[in-house]
């Protein structure tokens, strides 16, 4: 399988879980030497701060998706990936109440260690409001 095809598939497999209520496939693909911009206003860098972020985030969460629109996968020296798409990620909380959506742009770097893709990058920017 090219590696442009077995990043996308990885991301399909991740976001599939999580989508399902399981969150560990996405865990395992972060890499502990992750680097992350987020809307919060500073740099997550490694694996245990994010998830910690993420974790807090999804606090009161019934649950939570992230759904890819129009993503690009390309891959560099078969061991070098990176994903860009817009995505909807929408918390449902316990209870009751609105939705929160939030629209983003993200991107994903991935490298190849030890035969397994990981994430070891990933910037998400919220879009403009109308």
């Amino acid at each position: 399988m090219a590696a442009r095809d077995e990043i996308q598939t990885l991301m399909e497999q991740v976001l599939s879980a999580f989508n399902k209520g399981d969150p560990v496939p996405f865990l395992n693909a972060l890499d502990d030497e992750l680097e992350v911009f987020d809307h919060a206003p500073y740099r997550f860098d490694n694996k245990p701060s994010f998830v910690a972020y993420l974790q807090g985030a999804l606090v009161g969460a019934e649950a939570a998706s992230v759904v890819f629109h129009q993503p690009s996968y390309r891959a560099f020296n078969d061991n070098i990936g990176i994903v860009n798409t817009y995505d909807t990620f929408t918390i449902i909380p316990k209870g009751g109440g609105a939705p929160q959506v939030q629209n983003n742009r993200s991107t994903y770097v991935c490298v190849k260690k030890g035969g397994q893709w990981k994430i070891v990058s990933a910037h998400f920017s919220p879009l403009p409001q109308h």
